[in-house]
């Protein structure tokens, strides 16, 4: 009796010891509502069979709550010391980018909520649907949707955190205060939970303090990307290759070799520079005459004739003096490369009612409008570059221009998106069923400045790849990457490093972008939204070859699966796969990598290509040709050690 005891008592504490070290990898949950303290700030909330908690700041500051009644407080017990990632899930309200942004404390313990280098900024997480229990939940999807909860892994989305923000608890120390602080009254918080950091969390072991696992199972996520080339977009213009003040009197120096190579679509310009006006250089006129042998053309912006930012009005007599002088001039000079002339700039935050003498519709818009169009006639009109899209503004705009007495619709509508690719197909779908409940004809859409909401990834390869992506599948017409560095005009929206002008990497990619020809053909991403992987598609049958450039916030393999690969391509065709690294603006890159060269089968029109994403900031592209009809390499490629060799003597489509 004694030995079966023993057994017993064996088997339930391997039982208990086996138990205790697969909870060390349980998800740690709390309910928002249950914070050990709620700022004043904060309402607790119960709808349906949810219980969460809303704040009622709206923009709270930049980078730091500010204030204490903006705070969440939580006390955490851990079971184990170790590194731990923050999930959180939230609810994105009907402003979308108004409604989508919070604070988390960078570290644990009590934070100063007035000092920037305490917390970390959780933004533009607008998009996406409700996932299954079943879905991992990851950096490579991350976006939150709009009226729905849903969660995100916080640690890494938060801004300005390469790698992710992650939480240390030491031995000794397992109960920790955590933070959270409110910045956007839209931004519902229902729980907070915490993983370790190198394991992956399905919804469904966040909601039950389940165990999270060390591989991804194969079964749960894939990520591929699909490329028809049997369904054609467009012709190729390549729409989002432009830049704002991306080249200047004097840079690029090498017209040639730095941007005609790119096939630019258009470059945003002042429309006059120097003193007394709001750019010291860059004005369109010179930038027209420098590109005119490439496929640019240039956008006058006429909004900084004025001087300083926000813009001083120069009021009527001086603003139509120089808008006559600038027509004239344009005129004279013969140029056939004029993209159209763009009224004004971010106007709600730029014109002033009360020193400007009235509102801006009355006084500047339609008077301009009108203006152009009789010294003008045949020039396009573009407006009304808003600093992000905004509905509401856009139908009192566009209900202003379409009333009969106003008659002065533009003949392209623009607006910025800054905060990443994330709300670019919903902003566009949006806009175009505005046009529709306004019965107004399809106007061209210009995106004049496009950026990741961290400035520094300006012209990154893995951020313009979602981008392009979403601007070729809603057909945009032109896209200009921002211009976040003032003293750094003249390098194509950053493709040039900062200093040196040399070839980036982000140049390689846009290089890739312009060598489309033919015609642009779908892909389908894994989301239609967000900034994961996503992808742009070419075929040119006349020369013979299909390339795809992709890239996006995620890492790991990925299958590029192609179909509708024409029968003339034949049986096998090539497949060169390449990837362009990107450290910084300031970082040169002598070409892009040859990843690998290889002769593949096509079954029924079809095949696939894996890839490996190395790093979400890098780009690649796969070039398909038939069976010897890649083109001489001249330049050379950059080694893969144990992956290809002599990378310099096989072909290339540069």
């Amino acid at each position: 009796m004694d030995q079966i005891r023993k057994k017993v008592w064996a088997l339930l504490l391997l039982t208990l010891f086996i138990g205790a070290v697969y909870a060390q990898d349980n998800a740690i949950l709390i309910e928002a509502e249950n914070a050990d303290s709620i700022g004043t700030d904060f309402q607790i909330v119960e709808e349906q069979n949810v219980t969460y908690v809303t704040p009622g700041t709206d923009f709270g500051g930049v980078t730091n709550p500010g204030s204490e009644d903006k705070l969440l407080i939580f006390t955490v017990t851990f079971e184990a010391a170790g590194t731990y990632d923050l999930y959180t899930k939230v609810r994105v309200g009907p402003n979308g980018a108004n409604d989508d942004s919070f604070y988390f404390a960078r570290t644990f313990g009590d934070r100063p909520v007035d000092q920037d280098s305490g917390w970390v900024r959780v933004n533009n997480i607008g998009n996406g649907a409700e996932n299954p229990n079943d879905y991992v939940i990851s950096y490579a999807e991350n976006s939150a949707g709009n009226l729905v909860f849903k969660w995100i892994n916080a640690s890494e989305n938060g801004e300005g955190a390469a790698g992710g923000t992650l939480f240390t608890v030491p031995e000794g120390a397992l109960t920790q205060t955590f933070l959270i602080g409110s910045r956007e009254n839209g931004l519902d918080i229902d729980k907070i939970a915490f993983g370790k950091s190198d394991l992956f969390y399905t919804v469904s072991d966040l909601e039950n303090e389940g165990a999270g696992v060390a591989q991804i199972p194969d079964d749960v996520q894939v990520t591929t990307l699909f490329v028809d080339l049997s369904d054609s977009l467009r012709p190729a213009t390549r729409a989002g290759s432009g830049a704002l003040y991306g080249i200047t009197a004097d840079l690029p120096s090498d017209i040639d070799n730095l941007v005609a190579p790119l096939k630019p679509r258009m470059y945003v310009q002042p429309a006059r520079s120097g003193a007394g006006f709001q750019q010291p250089i860059g004005a369109a006129l010179p930038v027209a005459e420098r590109v005119a042998e490439t496929t640019a053309e240039v956008t006058f912006r006429l909004a900084d004739i004025n001087p300083n930012w926000p813009y001083n009005w120069v009021g009527w007599d001086a603003w139509e003096a120089e808008i006559r002088a600038i027509v004239q001039e344009n005129n004279e000079a013969g140029l056939t490369n004029i993209y159209g002339y763009e009224i004004w700039n971010e106007q709600h935050g730029t014109w002033n009612e009360e020193a400007n003498g009235g509102d801006f519709f009355t006084v500047l818009w339609k008077p301009t409008y009108d203006l152009l169009r009789e010294i003008a006639p045949d020039a396009r009109i573009i407006g009304p570059s808003d600093s992000y899209y905004n509905r509401s503004r856009l139908e009192e705009f566009l209900t202003f221009c379409d009333e009969d007495e106003n008659d002065c619709l533009p003949d392209v509508i623009c607006w910025h998106e800054l905060g990443g690719p994330q709300n670019v197909s919903a902003n566009i779908d949006n806009y175009r069923n505005l046009e529709r409940e306004l019965r107004i004809s399809p106007l061209e859409i210009s995106i004049n400045e496009y950026s990741s909401d961290n400035h520094d990834y300006e012209g990154a390869p893995g951020v313009s790849a979602a981008f392009i992506a979403k601007f070729e599948r809603k057909g945009v017409e032109s896209a200009a990457i921002s211009w976040w560095f003032p003293p750094y005009a003249g390098r194509l929206g950053s493709l040039l490093t900062t200093n040196s002008l040399e070839k980036g990497g982000g140049w390689w990619f846009y290089k890739w972008y312009g060598d489309m020809t033919g015609y642009m053909a779908n892909v389908t991403p894994p989301s239609q939204s967000g900034d994961g992987l996503d992808g742009t598609a070419n075929l040119d049958m006349s020369n013979e070859f299909s390339s795809i450039i992709f890239g996006g916030n995620l890492t790991g393999d990925v299958s590029v699966d192609v179909s509708g690969i024409p029968e003339s391509f034949g049986d096998s065709v090539e497949v060169m796969v390449e990837e362009v690294p990107w450290e910084s603006r300031n970082t040169a890159v002598t070409y892009p990598t040859l990843i690998s060269l290889t002769t593949m089968l096509v079954e029924s029109g079809e095949l696939s290509v894996p890839v490996e994403i190395a790093n979400p900031l890098y780009g690649y592209r796969i070039y398909i040709t038939p069976v010897g009809k890649m083109v001489a390499n001249e330049q050379g490629f950059e080694e893969v050690p144990g992956k290809f060799s002599l990378a310099q003597n096989y072909p290339n489509p540069f």
